[in-house]
């Protein structure tokens, strides 16, 4: 039925050679200025790492629903699944979930406090999304000490948006509307001569994130449809002027539970299995003000103000199992910037926080003695940063280095040197990095409280060389060759269920990309892989196959696709086709067993898109090829695959007043 309506709806149009208003050019594509990982606004190209950008078109033509289903779609990044249902993002065959992938949403990091942890899943909605800059590469020299893996910053609609906007999305399935989504933005002048600028964000969300049957290690099952409803609410206010803007960022995400550690109950007493839906969630304040000084035409000055208090890993589970926690973190930035000429500039950065947590319920260990003996900790960390660009006829260069000293992961030094060039039609870089990684609280207590103290500092080094070719005014061919080693790899450790310091692991492979960009059809295609060079960390490794982690696929292709029937609509194809996986699929010891290999996976949407004066509206059929995609736990730590969502319905629908 669904497939007859598509079909009305795409043959009730007349075909046009006539372009979208809209839309960008390949030229205009490559060309849009960021400063993800440079100084100053420079193209992809230029920039002084691998940086992929979502535009705010391509987020519109992506039928994505949530931040990670935009993240899936970059090369390197695949989807697994963490502990209680959670689920993450992996880099390039790592683990990204514990404080390797930083996520920052207009300025102000996201991780959580206690471990350092991106989660996502059916949070963050696109609906408030205006684009994403990702470095695909460490990001530690800039961003510090939880970028070592990537960088993920999101801007979202507002700065440049006038009026009212209203989004409401749906999906359905055989048993009728299961996940929706709303969001309201509202954004102006609140003076004539539009100086002073207000946005106001406010989304919400409810669905389950899986609507299959779970089989856990033992055998146990579970029909995870109205058990597994996940519901992130986030409120997003901020007043600016020319040289100053105050932000307060409200995010609440919660999400029933049925899985716990994978063993559905039985890993903690009274070790009987849930009969009822849990709760856990993540809530936080963040406000930020922060302030731009023009010193003089050359120099100018940035100055940052963020407090950010949380409530992360909370849970209300059956049988009184109870977590509550509380950390919060003051935090100032100033970064200073001098132009020597429209060639040679330099950044100068310093910045500092302080920061605690408290613990003052758990049924997973005593909180009274939980940090050395005592229910709350705090610590601090401060930083000084130094990048020089400078560019030249043969070549621009960025080279920079930070020092960080922070109280439970002592000192280091982090250099980054890029070499970038551009020469007619083909582009090329070299980029090395090195990043550390700081564990937090609770990834320090967990290793101290089971015996597996964390004493050496996780430090990864990263060699990356791009190529790219412009094929003509329409086609672009680009390649990553990377190669990277991470000494003292902080994880789980499945003897003990906690944190530990597992060993070393090296990797190397590749991200190729081709864009193809007409008047009336755009294709972005991409093919990714990683293999191991060297690792002796059982907790990630298949036995059987040298190259092989769990839960992360070797091999990806992605692919993005549009058509424009006429300037106003579209057809729109996007998906990824995956490599077998290997995966934790039977144990009776609730550990992990032989890990089995997965089938291949093609997960692919095809929808029709209109968009004409402030209205736009999206209808078309989500995973057509009705593919049992599944979550995949990268790690030994009792989680099975949880399955994700089968064929589906999808609608959305947008509307500026």
């Amino acid at each position: 039925m669904a497939a007859i309506l598509l079909f009305l709806l795409l043959t009730s149009h007349a075909h046009s050679d006539t372009t979208d208003l809209f839309n960008l050019s390949l030229e205009q594509l490559m060309a849009t200025p960021v400063n993800v990982a440079s100084n100053t606004l420079k193209p992809i190209n230029e920039q002084p790492g691998t940086v992929s950008i979502i535009t705010e078109q391509q987020i519109a033509h992506s039928g994505a629903r949530f931040l990670m289903d935009l993240i899936k779609q970059v090369p390197g990044f695949w989807i697994g699944t963490d502990t209680i249902g959670t689920m993450s993002v992996s880099f390039r065959g790592v683990w990204g979930m514990e404080a390797k992938i930083l996520l920052i949403i207009d300025g102000i990091e996201q991780n959580e406090l206690a471990f350092g942890s991106l989660v996502l899943g059916n949070r963050y909605p696109v609906s408030t999304i205006k684009q994403v800059e990702i470095i695909r590469g460490p990001g530690s020299v800039k961003y510090g000490s939880q970028a070592a893996l990537a960088v993920i910053k999101v801007t979202t609609k507002g700065k440049d948006a006038n009026g009212q906007h209203v989004s409401i999305s749906a999906d359905a399935n055989e048993n009728g509307v299961y996940n929706n989504t709303y969001s309201i933005l509202s954004a102006g002048s609140l003076s004539d001569s539009e100086i002073l600028r207000y946005t106001s964000a406010i989304s919400f969300a409810q669905g389950d994130y899986s609507d299959q049957t779970w089989t856990a290690l033992d055998g146990y099952t579970i029909d995870l449809q109205n058990k597994t409803n996940s519901q992130p609410f986030n409120v997003n206010m901020s007043l600016t002027n020319s040289n100053s803007e105050l932000r307060i960022i409200y995010d609440r995400f919660t999400q029933e539970d049925r899985l716990l550690f994978g063993d559905s109950g039985l890993f903690v007493s009274p070790n009987q299995r849930y009969t009822q839906n849990n709760t856990l969630s993540f809530e936080s304040i963040n406000i930020s003000s922060q302030h731009s000084a023009q010193i003089q035409p050359e120099l100018s000055v940035n100055t940052k103000l963020t407090f950010v208090k949380q409530k992360p890993w909370n849970g209300d589970s059956q049988y009184n199992q109870t977590l509550k926690r509380d950390a919060e973190r003051w935090r100032i930035d100033m970064v200073t910037q001098y132009e020597f000429s429209e060639d040679h500039n330099i950044a100068f950065g310093a910045m500092y926080y302080t920061e605690n947590e408290e613990v003052s319920q758990s049924y997973l260990f005593n909180p009274d003695t939980r940090f050395d003996g005592k229910h709350a900790i705090s610590q601090s960390d401060r930083a000084l940063y130094l990048q020089y660009e400078a560019n030249t006829d043969w070549a621009n260069f960025t080279i920079g280095g930070r020092y960080e000293n922070h109280d439970a992961a002592g000192s280091h030094v982090l250099p980054r040197i890029a070499i970038t060039k551009t020469f007619h039609a083909f582009h090329g870089k070299l980029v090395y990095n090195q990043a550390f990684k700081i564990p937090q609280f609770d990834t320090l207590a967990s290793a101290n409280n089971s015996g597996t103290p964390i004493t050496k500092t996780e430090l990864s080094t990263t060699s990356e060389i791009e190529l790219g070719y412009r094929i003509n005014d329409k086609m672009n061919l680009s390649g990553n060759f990377y190669h990277f080693k991470i000494d003292n790899y902080i994880g789980f450790n499945p003897v003990n269920a906690s944190n530990a310091t597992l060993g070393d692991f090296s990797a190397y492979g590749h991200e190729l990309e081709f864009d193809w960009i007409m008047a009336d059809f755009q294709m972005h295609a991409s093919y990714s892989v990683f293999l191991i060079d060297q690792t002796n960390i059982n907790a990630i490794t298949v036995d059987t196959d040298e190259n092989a982690v769990l839960g992360i696929p070797n091999h990806m292709i992605k692919l993005n696709t549009r058509y424009y029937l006429t300037q106003d609509d579209s057809i729109n194809l996007n998906g990824a086709i995956i490599s077998s996986r290997y995966a934790c699929v039977e144990d009776s010891n609730l550990i992990c067993g032989t890990p089995k290999k997965l089938n291949e996976e093609y997960d692919f949407n095809s929808f029709y898109r209109h968009s004409h004066s402030g209205l736009n509206y999206n209808i078309g059929i989500a995973n057509i090829l009705d593919t049992k995609t599944k979550y995949v736990q990268p790690y030994r730590g009792s989680q099975s695959p949880i399955p994700g969502l089968g064929r589906r319905l999808m609608f959305d629908i947008q509307y500026q007043f």
